[in-house]
């Protein structure tokens, strides 16, 4: 697995997460994923993750203007892409880095979403008390979430 293989794993399996508060730089940057159905499997507590991404190669937001027409202006300070929460919808790899496909609602903004595009060395990611979960234990709490929806 490589580390795109794995932002993109992480980011599929945060579907409907939001990204809801950041801190850091490029050298280590945290981003804050509400996701209570994935976490409460961990605590009934528990409402989110931390996603820790290391030496950032790229970050960038290509929004989706609202209106339509207006200019688009792919924003690149990491303060102005998390400016608004991003709903995370999808996660695929394109030209070597994830490229996220996210809503925005607050209607405040000049935009509606747009796609979240990252490249780093390293991701990890944490449940709430800062316990690192592997991507295999990730995806295996997404899974049998998933399982268990279907029988309802």
């Amino acid at each position: 697995m490589t580390a795109t293989e794995d932002i993109r794993d992480i980011f599929s399996i945060l579907h409907d997460g939001t990204i809801s508060a950041w801190t850091g730089d490029k050298n280590l940057l945290t981003v804050t994923v509400d996701c209570e159905y994935l976490a409460e499997r961990i605590d009934k507590s528990f409402d989110k993750f931390y996603v820790e991404l290391i030496n950032v190669f790229k970050l960038e937001l290509d929004p989706w203007t609202n209106p339509i027409d207006l200019p688009t202006i792919v924003k690149t300070n990491y303060a102005d892409i998390f400016k608004a929460e991003l709903e995370i919808l999808s996660a695929d790899i394109k030209d070597d880095v994830v490229v996220i496909t996210c809503n925005q609602h607050d209607t405040s903004f000049d935009y509606c979403g747009g796609n979240l595009t990252i490249s780093c060395q390293t991701i990890k990611v944490f449940d709430q008390n800062k316990n690192e979960l592997t991507i295999e234990q990730f995806g295996e709490i997404c899974k049998n979430y998933w399982d268990e929806w279907s029988k309802k």
